[in-house]
């Protein structure tokens, strides 16, 4: 469905086969990389297909290894079962989650507390994993043993121009939005300063200090999230899905991403704290169950959360708008071409002022609490002399 997929198609294959004599009937999901007319866009998603399968193919189940040995359940990933990377013929052949019951959270609806719990315990359970599996590898760094991890984005070229651009254009039109608000001059002033070098933020954070080095989700969000419920209706469990922003960077990537890009202000500013020490249990209970030191305090932790506010503010102006898409808000990657840039960017800057035009719009409030939330962390400056006011 438009405006759930963006960079692979999805779908779902029936196998019927017989066994002893009995027809049996199997379901699995299917995911093929988009017929991109952008040749950068193109080269990245390439890469992307073969970093997911690689991940859900090669090092969960390394992880999930030690996890099994320790007592503890694997991580919830999806089992890949098949995976071609040959260009042109990209497939990653997938467990179907929902013939286990999981779902799709409401992309539109802010994250509530008891479903933030179950994907904050999981983030740390990965993240903690990830430790556990550098430490039994022969030169204990994942990024040797898998190269993948090793050329995330380019700094230079075609990729990085894309990037630039698509950043840039998207931080535009919060600056757009923000500048029909009053009294946020001082906001749309920051935008505008950081919109082009917002692309190297999310550079910066594809590496990280030892201290906080952990494989992360890199693109924890609604859609990227499925639950399972028991019979009241309450989550019980969480699978992680789309592996494909994976890499070795500070867990703060994955709480900021998580809590700017899925949470309505109100459910998450009084509860950041809360959200901290759930991921910090689970984090350290894998740790502590294989004897191995935890590397950051819960202090360290919450410092380190507002190092990466900025990253957080950054992924929320680009991914929210998004999330909360009408189907014909939705992009259209696949028309993109090079010489066409410009043109799209202007057409989503379009789409945001008619989001924000509707009267049960949710993107204006989100953006509000959020640039709010930034002005009281110090991340964008306070009004300054000769500001309106």
């Amino acid at each position: 469905m438009k405006g759930d997929n963006y960079t692979c198609l999805v779908t779902c294959l029936v196998v019927q086969y017989t066994l002893g004599g009995k027809l049996e009937e199997a379901t699995y999901v299917a995911k093929m990389r988009r017929n991109i007319a952008m040749d950068t866009f193109a080269s990245v998603i390439q890469k992307l297909v073969k970093w997911e399968g690689t991940c859900l193919a090669e090092i969960v189940p390394c992880m999930n290894k030690i996890l099994k040995e320790l007592g503890h359940r694997g991580i919830g990933t999806a089992k890949a079962y098949h995976c071609v990377y040959e260009k042109d013929k990209e497939v990653l052949l997938l467990e179907d989650l929902r013939s286990r019951g999981f779902r799709m959270y409401d992309r539109k609806r802010g994250m509530d507390i008891p479903h933030a719990r179950l994907v904050l315990q999981e983030l740390g359970r990965l993240h903690a994993a990830s430790i556990l599996l550098e430490k039994s590898l022969p030169e204990q760094d994942i990024t040797k043993t898998w190269s993948i991890f090793q050329d995330m984005w380019e700094s230079t070229g075609d990729t990085k121009k894309m990037l630039d651009g698509m950043t840039a254009s998207q931080l535009e039109g919060a600056a757009m939005i923000m500048e029909k608000v009053p009294n946020y001059e001082h906001v749309v002033k920051w935008i505008n300063q950081v919109k082009g070098s917002a692309a190297d933020v999310f550079m910066e954070n594809s590496t990280s200090d030892p201290t906080f080095a952990v494989l992360v989700h890199g693109d924890c969000w609604t859609n990227n999230l499925l639950f399972r419920y028991n019979a009241a209706g309450d989550p019980v469990e969480v699978m992680l899905v789309d592996l494909q922003g994976m890499r070795r960077v500070s867990p703060a990537v994955d709480l900021n991403y998580f809590l700017y890009s899925s949470f309505n202000g109100p459910d998450r500013s009084p509860n950041v704290e809360l959200f901290l020490g759930v991921y910090y249990t689970s984090f350290c209970e894998v740790l502590r169950a294989a004897n191995t030191p935890v590397p950051f305090t819960l202090e360290e932790l919450r410092q380190e959360y507002r190092r990466k506010m900025e990253y957080g503010c950054i992924a929320g102006m680009f991914v929210v708008p998004i999330i909360l898409s009408e189907v014909e808000d939705a992009p259209d990657f696949e028309g993109i071409t090079d010489d066409k840039m410009e043109e799209f960017a202007k057409q989503r800057q379009e789409v945001l002022l008619k989001m924000i035009s509707r009267e049960d719009g949710l993107l204006k409030p989100r953006f509000l609490d959020m640039f709010d939330e930034m002005v009281e962390a110090g991340i964008i400056p306070r009004h300054s002399k000769g500001d309106s006011t």
